[in-house]
């Protein structure tokens, strides 16, 4: 399952050196072959300036510009195709990953200077929910290979495919299953704690049995974890204080997990997590 073709969509921005950091070290790991595209913009009004003042072809210089990058990130052994191509991002992201048989796809975020925080854009929404394939968001320094992973689920069929796609694509990482759990019409209930640890409990058995029934030798592996408490706090609590630096989520399920990826709390999840998070589209 490790991708023979790896997609990373740049704006040529800083806010993407991380993200190609990351792309390039996953290419040199799984020996992939690496696809770099760029949107160019709409291009400007045509002038009566001297040549010497006119614009050089930008397409050119679009491509100059990314095998600079790609050589400075010191992948002399990576196989490169650049593409660069006019039109709006997410569609051409999206039209090259079919078309070329790119088996993942690596974006950047972009980050609010002014508020510290990093902010989902409109493009990588569009390229989440449209993609066929895994798309990983980069916000973190790569700092060596991923070590510690945690996947989102609600022990749906969708979930599992996110925890087989972890296992497959990092074999030698801590991989934990995270599944956050509410009790039902809590409010009514007078023994709060009493409810909360029989949900704990009854979170627990589906866990094991969802683990139990994942087709993979390595599930085995997996280390089950049940919190009360929305999904995207212990995510977050899991990438701040256990170390973890990626999360993995699937696109449908059922219940709390699949408002990871969908709506508004993908976009917070995707946005607020200090670390990658790689989202699996159902197949």
């Amino acid at each position: 399952m490790r991708p023979e073709r790896i997609l990373f969509a740049t704006d040529l921005s800083y806010r993407c050196d991380r993200a190609l950091d990351r792309t390039v070290s996953l290419a040199r790991e799984w020996t992939s072959r690496l696809i770099v595209l760029h949107a160019l913009e709409a291009p400007s009004p045509v002038t009566d300036a001297p040549s010497w003042r006119r614009p050089h072809d930008p397409r050119r210089a679009a491509e100059r510009r990314i095998r600079d990058d790609v050589d400075g990130s010191g992948a002399p052994d990576v196989e490169i195709d650049v593409l660069v191509e006019r039109g709006e991002p997410a569609p051409l992201i999206l039209d090259a990953a079919a078309r070329l048989g790119c088996e993942l796809i690596v974006v950047g975020v972009s980050r609010d200077e002014a508020h510290g925080s990093a902010r989902l854009g409109r493009t990588i929404g569009t390229v989440v929910r449209g993609a066929r394939v895994p798309v990983l968001t980069v916000k973190a320094r790569a700092r060596g290979p991923y070590r510690d992973v945690a996947v989102a689920s609600d022990f749906s069929d969708h979930s599992r495919r996110a925890l087989v796609t972890a296992l497959a694509l990092f074999p030698t990482a801590t991989v934990r299953l995270f599944h956050a759990y509410d009790v039902l019409c809590e409010s009514f209930i007078d023994d709060k704690m009493s409810a909360r640890d029989s949900a704990a409990e009854q979170a627990r058995e589906e866990g094991r049995a969802f683990l139990s029934g994942t087709p993979a030798p390595s599930a085995e592996r997996v280390e089950l974890i049940c919190e009360y408490g929305s999904p995207v706090s212990l995510a977050n609590d899991l990438v701040q204080s256990a170390g973890v630096d990626l999360v993995v989520a699937g696109t449908r399920g059922r219940g709390r997990v699949a408002e990871l990826v969908l709506g508004s709390v993908a976009q917070e999840l995707l946005a607020k997590l200090p670390g990658d998070v790689m989202v699996v589209p159902r197949a």
